[in-house]
């Protein structure tokens, strides 16, 4: 169940986040955002990578997905297998 509804709302969800994180941030309150993007560039350097490399997936495409999306691009991934 949590899978499915990752794969249909997960980056659609990111991206709501980053916009509503961004506005946040123009109005002087980067801190969410910045939370957002340590968030996900740890997961990138815990897994994101890792996944790539078992899939065949060049790591600055690894990297541009983790940071933009998290973990809703590469549990898919991970889980399908």
């Amino acid at each position: 169940m949590f899978l499915t509804l990752t794969k249909r709302f997960g980056k659609p969800v990111c991206v709501a986040l980053y916009a509503v994180f961004s506005a946040l941030a123009a109005r002087k309150k980067p801190l969410p955002l910045l939370i957002l993007f340590v968030m996900h560039l740890t997961e990138y350097v815990l897994v994101g990578r890792k996944v790539a490399a078992e899939h065949g997936i060049g790591q600055a495409e690894a990297a541009a997905q983790c940071l933009s999306f998290g973990f809703t691009w590469w549990l898919p991934i991970k889980r399908d297998v």
